[in-house]
């Protein structure tokens, strides 16, 4: 409508003067400026030509209140990321936030069959950011292969998390595990993984967990890694960008000082630091990382021939491995 046109719109009730726009959070709904203009009165008014402040009932106050708050949620609902059932496995994957988890994004099936057991991986995401959907096209992909995602941070969330929040999301998962949403989870198959800073918080969580994913990471120097690394002892793979990544040299070493008889993998995709998760279903990580959790997570033997055969190879990755007979997981 052109501003002539809403200059002559007959009114026929009160108008409401910009303090109250419903849209306002500073809305005071104690008071309400209006006008009382005749049935068939064109507006044509000015700010200056308002009346004295008409206060409101409580009554009408209370349904003025109940309508601005249905406005609001409205408007939040459609702020919200919406839900996506997504991800090449069986299991088309959606994320949501658990109340009762605060600070962490859960990407799990959609549809969960009854006999479908559910193993965990929590989630740091690159940078540390607390936006639980930094890394959403791998995290979707991984749980479309019956898998929970835990991920640090809510969606859109703002600022940074740590590796005591990993830890949380561990512990919450364990005492949640058989109830509700997570009745179907077994919580002793948890792996910790995490891209660039995430994979620095997963490696705080040593001794809490049955496997480790380091992508695009590592210590930041030999004392580090001399004073995590050779402690590992279950299953820890690195998925690395090659020599252009930051975390190129730092990985490498990594995985050199794993200690003997562990099973460990590592692999370079050359495309440096920021991998491929942002392309459909994480791009050649997405497909890395889910086969790498269905094998040391559910023991798909399927999953396991992309490592141990040239699955990897077939991709573009350029691979080497340590006691890989040794990685034996009972199927679920």
């Amino acid at each position: 409508m052109s501003q002539q046109g809403a200059r002559h719109r007959k009114r026929t009730g009160p108008v409401i003067s910009e303090t109250a726009k419903i849209v306002s959070p500073s809305l005071s709904f104690s008071r309400i400026d209006v006008m009382p203009i005749a049935s068939g009165q064109t507006t044509g008014y000015k700010r200056n030509r308002y009346r004295q402040p008409h206060r409101l009932s409580p009554s009408q106050t209370m349904k003025f209140f109940a309508v601005y708050c249905a406005v609001l949620s409205i408007a939040q609902a459609y702020a919200r990321p919406t839900k996506r059932a997504e991800g090449t496995g069986p299991y088309p994957a959606i994320y949501e936030v658990d109340p009762a988890l605060p600070g962490h994004t859960v990407y799990r099936p959609e549809t969960i069959p009854d006999d479908l057991k559910l193993p965990v991986v929590v989630w740091g995401n690159g940078a540390c950011t607390a936006d639980g959907l930094a890394h959403q096209n791998s995290n979707l992909e991984i749980a479309s292969w019956g898998i929970v995602v835990i991920a640090q941070g809510e969606p859109g969330q703002q600022g940074s998390t740590t590796a005591q929040q990993m830890t949380e999301a561990i512990d919450y998962i364990k005492s949640s595990a058989g109830s509700g949403v997570y009745a179907n989870v077994d919580a002793s198959r948890i792996a910790a993984a995490g891209m660039s800073c995430g994979g620095i918080e997963a490696y705080g969580q040593v001794g809490k967990v049955s496997a480790i994913g380091i992508f695009n990471s590592g210590q930041f120097d030999e004392a580090g890694t001399n004073a995590v690394v050779p402690g590992i002892t279950v299953p820890i793979f690195f998925f690395l960008g090659g020599p252009t990544d930051i975390a190129y040299n730092n990985g490498m070493r990594d995985y050199a000082a794993v200690s003997e008889g562990i099973p460990s993998w590592v692999g370079n995709f050359p495309v440096g630091h920021g991998g491929t998760y942002n392309e459909p279903n994480g791009g050649v990580f997405g497909s890395a990382a889910q086969h790498y959790f269905r094998w040391v997570l559910r023991g798909d033997t399927e999953a396991a021939e992309y490592f141990t055969g040239d699955g990897a190879a077939s991709e573009g990755w350029t691979v080497d491995s340590k006691s890989l007979d040794r990685l034996n997981v009972t199927p679920i």
